[in-house]
This record gives structure tokens, C-alpha cells and sequence, in this order.
């Protein structure tokens, strides 16, 4: 048998033409399988030859409209011919780039010149789709192993190499960094409930030495109850302040200039500066996690009291009730029964005389520990907090969406089992491609830059030409 692979090109005008793309031959006892229908390297090269050849004709058929002239429909002629290759989701395509002589009555340069109608279309070596399609296996894998996996499965460039794959990942993250986020479309609805914005932070190895020996990233994720969770990422020393940048997206993301937000935090100072440097007020929330930690800490110091006499024996009990019920007065906020328990916890440690040795140590600890929780929880708390009324109406009560950003962002991709070295720039740029992977609007911010660097000419320029026409 042999198989004749013919695509049959119509234009606008309604010519046709018919070009064979490809031949295979399969004799009829050569049936196995092995060779039952199309291998993989037979395939690569049948979708590289089809999209030659449509590409071929598309552009063919666009520089044979730009050749007439709008104004006096004259057929303008060729300066010459020159070769443009393109790196396509499938395969890298040639096209013959006409240089076409416009005519002097013809915008926008109303002069005879050699201008190519491809050249605007075609800035760059590969198309959007390509682009964006690498930056996507680069979010999660590594350079090399992206690399492998696109020549594995597609007809790509023979000089197609993990450099290459490095350097366009970055320049789709650079374009992602510099566009704002989108307004969400459930914003006006969750305004009235309120947002809910986490951060934490992770270290990656850097190339240098000293200070770049290791760097931080900055993660996290902002939340309503009616959208999804937002993700975002950068690297401090690469980008604008913290708060300016945090600012910036929450108004974006929620449409409004000061939105009802919440900062939930962990204690940690960077945190707090961001928080407090936000040009719009913002509640803090205590972590519930980091508060019900602190307590179990105190909960084990006491479980290690070895009482012997009966005063000791009724202290251990005492202390073990007492603390039981602070994490039930934090999670509620009831103010009066916490002093209360506070009280009955610090009087023990401290009027309670110890005959074993070693009680009176634990109980020093005990007293240390709980003044720790208290100064924890005014310190990072502007008012408190009711957990477990924010907790019924679905609100967040712990920063654990930012440990999860944390894992996502940066553990999978640039620590754990991907043990690499990272340039401040580099792993800047990569985490907002990986950010919006995660957040599904890598596409939508890619032509958001298309849209905003579309070719142009100059409003001088135009001008001058303007005045030029009139002249003549």
C-alpha cells in the first residue's frame, strides 16, 4: 500500500492548489507491529512538512494582497526576496519574506520604500503558542528535562537545546511580571464578604557566595469565600517594595482602592512591615496553627510533671484543665474566662511549693511559656480574634494557603528532588511563570503584553509624514 498525504489550499479569491505533504509505503505482508500506521518519527515529520506547507501559503497569500495598493489599486513590485524561519508548536517553518516596494500615494509612509508585511507579524523567532507552551513544562520541570520531553514528542529544531528553552522562559516571565493582574469577575460579590491575603517565605540555593548563597522568595495567596485563590510569588532584590507590590495586586484583583482585607500572619517581621506599609487599612489575623502550637508546647512541658505528694499531684491536674480551656477561650474570644485561666495558670506556678525535685524547674517553665503565648498573641493581634465564628463563615484563620503557595511555588520546582542553583533573576522571573500557570492566566497575560507592544508607528513619525503628503 501507499499512502499519499495531499492538503488542497483554497485562498480568498478561490484559487486552488494542491500540494502533496507526504508519502509513506506499506507493503501488504510487511503487516505487523511495528508497522501498523504511523510511527512516532513518521508522524513528527508528516505534521513539520503539513505545517510548511500551510504556512507556506498563508503568508504567500497575505504579501499577494499587500502588493496592490489601497489608494490606487497599482500592482507594486518586488525589491527581493528574503528567507524568515519561525520555530512553531510543530516544527520550525520557512517563509519567503518579500520586500515590497510601497507606493508614494499609500499610508502610512506616503513614500517609496521596501517594506515587508511579515516582519511587524513576526518579531520574534517563535510564535506565542510555542512560547507559552515551553514556559509551561519550565514551571515544572527542569530545562533539561523539558528540553528532552519536546524532542521526544515533537518536530522541533535539531539546534533546539535547554538554553534555548531557559531564555524563552524567562523573557514569557519577564512579559508576565510586568502586567498587572486581571479584575476578578466575582469581585463586586466578594467585596462585602471581605479578602484574605497569607505570605510566607522560602529559601533556594544561589549561584554566589555569602549573601546569594541563599535567597528568599516571597509567596502566598489572596482568597475570597466567591474566587479562587490568587498566587503570586517574587523575589525581594528584584522587584519593587514588598507593600507597593502587595497593594498593587490586591486593588487589581478586587477592583477597588480600598478593599476590606485580611492579613493573616504568622508573627514573622516581614509580614508585619508589609502589612503595616499597605496604603489601606488591613486586619491582622494571628495564625490559629502557630496559637494552638504554642499551647501544645505548654500542654507537654506540663505533661512531664512527675507529682509525688498530693498538692503536687492536684496542680497537675489543675494546670492540665486550665490550659485545655485557654485554647477553648482563644478560639471562642472570650475575654473574661482568658484573664480568668491566665490568672489561675500564672497563680499556681508561682504560689504552689514544690517537694520534688525538679517540679519547681517545670513549673518556671510552664509560667515562661504562657507569658510567651500572651505577649504572642497582643503583639501580632490588633483586636482579638474570634476563630471559630470566622471559621463557621468560611473565613481563613491560618496561614496555611501560604504554606501551600510555599510548596507549589517553590518547593516543587526549585528545591526537594530539583536540588539546583538559582540566580536572584532567574528564580524571580520563573516564579511568576509558575505563578501563572497555577492561576490559569499565563495565555490572557501574554496577549495582555501582545496587545500593549503591538507594532506601531511613531505619532512624530506619522506627523512628519503627514506633513510630507502635503508638501508634495
Amino acid at each position: 500500500m501507499k499512502i499519499i498525504v495531499r492538503a488542497q489550499l483554497v485562498t480568498d479569491w478561490g484559487e486552488v492548489t494542491e500540494v502533496d505533504v507526504a508519502t509513506f509505503s506499506r507493503p501488504a505482508f510487511g503487516l505487523n507491529a511495528d508497522t501498523l500506521g504511523l510511527s512516532l518519527p513518521e508522524g513528527k515529520g508528516l505534521l513539520q512538512q503539513l505545517q510548511q506547507a500551510i504556512s507556506g501559503a498563508q503568508a504567500d497569500e497575505l504579501c499577494n494582497l499587500h502588493r496592490v495598493c489601497q489608494c490606487c489599486h497599482r500592482w507594486n513590485p518586488i525589491k527581493d526576496y528574503r528567507l524568515r524561519k519561525i520555530d512553531t508548536v510543530f516544527g520550525t517553518v520557512s517563509l519567503r519574506s518579500p520586500r515590497i516596494v510601497s507606493c508614494p500615494c499609500e499610508p502610512p509612509w506616503y513614500l517609496e520604500l521596501p517594506v515587508s508585511p511579515l516582519v511587524p507579524l513576526f518579531r520574534e523567532r517563535a510564535t506565542p503558542e510555542l512560547q507559552l507552551l515551553e514556559a509551561k513544562l519550565c514551571s515544572g520541570l527542569s530545562y533539561r528535562r523539558a528540553a528532552s520531553l519536546l524532542r521526544e514528542f515533537l518536530p522541533v529544531s535539531a539546534k533546539f537545546n535547554h538554553v534555548t528553552l531557559r531564555n524563552r522562559a524567562l523573557r514569557v516571565g519577564q512579559r508576565i511580571d510586568g502586567i498587572s493582574p486581571s479584575i476578578d469577575q466575582a469581585a463586586s460579590i466578594a467585596a462585602r464578604a471581605g479578602w484574605s491575603i497569607a505570605i510566607d517565605g522560602g529559601f533556594v540555593r544561589g549561584v554566589g557566595r555569602g549573601e546569594l548563597r541563599n535567597f528568599e522568595i516571597l509567596t502566598g495567596r489572596l482568597a475570597s469565600p466567591h474566587s479562587k485563590p490568587y498566587v503570586f510569588a517574587w523575589v525581594g532584590s528584584q522587584s519593587t517594595g514588598a507593600a507597593e507590590r502587595v497593594s498593587t495586586l490586591v486593588r487589581a484583583r478586587t477592583g477597588s482602592m480600598s478593599p476590606k482585607l485580611c492579613v493573616v500572619t504568622d508573627g514573622a517581621n516581614n509580614t508585619l512591615s508589609i502589612r503595616q506599609a499597605l496604603p489601606f487599612p488591613a486586619t491582622p489575623i494571628l495564625d490559629w496553627f502557630h496559637i494552638s502550637m504554642k499551647i501544645r508546647h505548654v500542654e507537654q512541658i506540663a505533661g512531664r510533671l512527675r507529682p509525688r505528694t498530693e498538692t503536687e499531684r492536684s496542680t497537675k491536674n489543675l494546670l492540665a484543665a486550665d490550659l485545655g480551656r485557654l485554647r477553648w477561650c482563644l478560639w471562642h474570644n472570650n475575654a473574661s474566662k482568658l484573664d480568668k485561666t491566665l490568672r489561675q495558670i500564672l497563680l499556681m506556678c508561682r504560689i504552689v511549693v514544690p517537694e520534688t525535685p525538679g517540679f519547681e524547674k517545670v513549673l518556671g517553665r510552664i509560667d515562661y511559656r504562657i507569658r510567651d503565648v500572651l505577649s504572642y498573641v497582643l503583639r501580632n493581634s490588633a483586636k482579638p480574634v474570634a476563630y471559630g465564628r470566622r471559621h463557621r463563615k468560611g473565613q481563613a484563620i491560618s496561614s496555611a494557603m501560604a504554606e501551600s503557595a510555599v510548596n507549589q511555588v517553590i518547593n516543587a520546582r526549585m528545591c526537594k528532588r530539583q536540588q539546583m542553583r538559582w540566580t536572584p533573576r532567574g528564580a524571580h522571573l520563573l516564579a511568576q511563570v509558575r505563578c501563572a500557570v497555577l492561576n490559569g492566566d499565563a495565555a490572557e497575560k501574554l496577549r495582555a503584553f501582545e496587545a500593549a507592544n503591538a507594532y506601531r508607528v511613531d505619532p512624530e513619525v506619522e506627523q512628519f509624514l503627514e506633513r510630507l503628503q502635503r508638501a508634495a
